[in-house]
This record gives structure tokens, sequence and C-alpha cells, in this order.
């Protein structure tokens, strides 16, 4: 899985005599990056959190690298963007670091465990480094096993093979209406589940096209309802509000160039009656992303009261980000929580219906960023405080089952249950 050099990052016992195996370990067009140097002169006058930075900084511009020679078109599907197009490395700068990692992360770009240890960086990072004034500071051992997470999880790789290239994929679709497209799902099938969203996403922007060329529309007729049924309920959920959007912006026209799309892969419950669904994911968001930077803390509880204003009607296509963004914030992190922010928060998980709790079941099987705050004592501890929340709620036999399970374990076993469902889910 690892590369041969890592074993180099392994033989350094002391970081202030052992920068000529780091830099072994390093891929080789990274090793001589200035960078390196600037931190190890940083360490050796006890300047480790400037070394730090010195690190993240390399490594997130390692990772947009290796985004751009995959296909940067997979990328932004891998994370629902929603913003400016991203279609260069400079384009990535607006993509936030945890957004970065997910991505990479959910389009194997970076290994299963890159994924917990690149957050925990990032957080040191946020928290102890010079990007930001620091809450402390940090000795040679911990900033040793940054800089070695920062080499093993992204800078000993070799940039990686591009993904199927949506651009063959299309040209391909566009030369010839095909009678079978089993040969084509084969192919599909060959590639990373995490592959699926991206392509259903592409297939859906040049569907709605009003210019679609008349073999290509007929093709992605054929192999949409195939990938539909293959990819999961966030991605379905995505497209649905993209709807809205076109609804909004671009005209009727491609709007119902939309909606003729998502008939097709029988897809229509995915759309909700107003317009509401940007408005509720966009702020849901916004909560996410206050949660997930630095100074949380400040920043969570006014796009905490920003939410909750906005009534307890959640649409169907927004309601997962919205009962993610209170759950990740309502649990806090290892650090503790927002605290200005938790009468909000608990109005909003009061005020959840039927379908908003089932979600909420399914965050917490599936969704790894709130696993992964819950993996610690003090967000399991919060948790706790959630089933109390929903204690009088009337739930189905298969809620009830499951409330009934959290309920009977204490704070130190839920921590253990979502450690070992994060790793799980990782190795996926």
């Amino acid at each position: 899985m690892f590369p041969e050099r890592i074993k180099y990052i392994n033989e350094v016992d002391s970081i202030s005599k052992g920068w000529d195996n780091v830099r072994l370990a390093i891929r080789p067009e990274c090793r001589d990056d200035k960078t390196i140097e600037k931190a190890q002169t940083a360490i050796s006058v006890g300047l480790n959190d400037a070394a730090i930075n010195y690190f993240w900084n390399l490594s997130i511009y390692d990772l947009q690298r290796k985004i751009i020679a995959y296909g940067i078109e997979y990328f932004s599907s891998s994370i629902n963007w929603d913003g400016k197009p991203l279609k260069t490395i400079e384009d990535l700068r607006e993509v936030k670091d945890y957004q970065l990692i997910t991505g990479s992360f959910n389009l194997g770009i970076i290994v299963d465990e890159a994924h917990f240890f690149l957050q925990q960086n990032r957080e040191i990072r946020n928290g102890f480094s010079t990007a930001h004034f620091p809450m402390g500071e940090l000795d040679q051992i911990e900033t040793f096993n940054f800089i070695k997470n920062c080499v093993k999880y992204v800078l000993t790789f070799d940039l990686p093979a591009p993904g199927l290239q949506i651009r063959d994929l299309i040209e391909n679709l566009t030369l010839d209406a095909l009678d079978d497209v089993e040969e084509l799902k084969l192919i599909i099938e060959g590639q990373s589940s995490k592959l699926h969203g991206p392509i259903l996403h592409n297939l859906f922007s040049n569907y709605i096209k009003l210019d679609c060329p008349v073999n290509l529309k007929k093709n992605i007729k054929l192999i949409a309802p195939y990938l539909w049924e293959l990819v999961d309920e966030s991605v379905k959920s995505s497209i649905g509000q993209k709807f809205v959007s076109l609804k909004d912006i671009k005209g009727k026209d491609t709007a119902n160039e939309a909606l003729e799309f998502l008939k097709i892969v029988d897809g229509v419950s995915y759309l909700s009656e107003s317009y509401k669904e940007i408005i509720f994911k966009k702020q849901a968001q916004f909560l996410i992303d206050a949660h997930m930077e630095f100074n949380n803390f400040y920043n969570e509880p006014t796009h905490a009261e920003d939410l909750m204003l906005l009534g307890t009607e959640i649409p169907f296509s927004a309601l997962y980000t919205y009962v993610k963004a209170i759950t990740i914030s309502f649990v806090g992190n290892r650090y503790g929580v927002a605290a200005a922010a938790q009468s909000c928060n608990e109005k909003m998980l009061k005020a959840l219906s039927n379908m908003g709790v089932k979600t909420l079941f399914k965050i917490l099987k599936s969704d790894i960023n709130v696993i992964r705050e819950l993996m610690d004592i003090r967000p399991a501890n919060r948790f706790v405080e959630i089933l109390n929340i929903l204690s009088d709620k009337t739930l189905t036999g298969k809620q009830k089952t499951e409330y009934d399970y959290y309920c009977s374990k204490n704070s130190g076993q839920l921590k253990s249950h979502f450690n070992n469902l994060y790793w799980k889910l990782i190795k996926k």
C-alpha cells in the first residue's frame, strides 16, 4: 500500500537529527521544496508552531496537485461543491482543508486511515500553529508525529493515475447512439464506487444543456438509471437540489430538462415543494463549515441561530445536511462545544420530524465526519443528551430498536462503538 521509501520515516528517532531520512521518505519531486528546509530551521530554534504550518501547507498543496492529476471534475461532485466551478489548482484554494481531505478520501486518492490522521493534523494546525493565535506549545514529539503523518499519508505517495476520463466518456457517448449499454455498465462497474456519483453528476450536467447532442442525450437516458441505483442518498439529494437552482437561475427550459432527467431515473421524489432547499442546505453547510474551522466555538452560534430561524419545515433534499449540522454542532469536539449555539441546536433537535430522526440514525451509521467526532468522550457524553431529547419521540419499530441500542450503552461504550464503526467505514 505504501511506497517502499516510507521505511525511512520509521527510522527517524530524533526530529532534530533525522532530516535526511525525512526527505528520503518524501517522493523525489517534493524533496527539495524550500518549505522543508524552512521547517527544519524553525525546529532548530524552537519554532515548532511554524514548522507544522510549513508542512501542512506543503501537504495541502500536494493534495491539490493529486486532485488535478486524478481529475478535478470528479472532485467537485465528491464533496457536492456548490461554489464557483473548480477547473484549476488555483480554484482549489477556495475549498476548505477538511473538504480537500474528505474529497481526496472519497475518490481513493489517500489511503484508508489518512482521513483520520489528516483531520487530526488539521485540528492541531488550527489550534497550535502560526496560522492562528496558538492554544499552546507543541513539544518535539508532537511536532514529529505531525510531520510524520503529513509525509506518511500525503507526501510519500506519487501522483495518482487519472480516473476514468469524463471527457473521453462523453465523447464516446456522443459519437453513436448505443443499442446496448451492457459493456459500458461493466466499465463503470470496474471503477471505484466513489466515482459513480461524479459520473452521474456530469451526465446530468450534459443532459440539461439545451444544445446536448441527440446521441449523447439518448445514451444518457440508457445509462443514467443504472448509475442512479449505484449512488448513495446524498448524491441523489444533490441532483434534486440542483433542479431548484436551475429553475431559479437558468430559466424554465433548463429546469424542464433537469426534471426530465429526474423522471428518467425515477428521482422525482427528491424534488421538494419550493425554493427553500437552497436556503436550508446552504445555511446548514455554513454551520458545518464553522464547526470544522478554527475558532468554531465563537463562529457556530450565529449560524445555528440563522438555521433555527428558517423554521421547522425542512425540505427533504436538505434534511441530511440540516440534521448533520445540528448534530455535529450539538455534540461538539474533543475540546468542548459552542455553548451559545446549544439552545438553538436543542430546539431544532426537539422539533425533528420522524423523517428527521430516521436521517439522524442514518448519519450515525454512515457519516465519517460526525462519527469521527463521537470517537471522543466529550462528544459521546453530549450524544447521550441527544438521546434524552429524543425520548419523547414516537419512533417506528426499527428506530426504537436503534434508539434502545444506543441507550443501553454508557458514554465510554458509545465512544468505543463509534471508534470501531469509523475504522470499519474508512476501510470499506
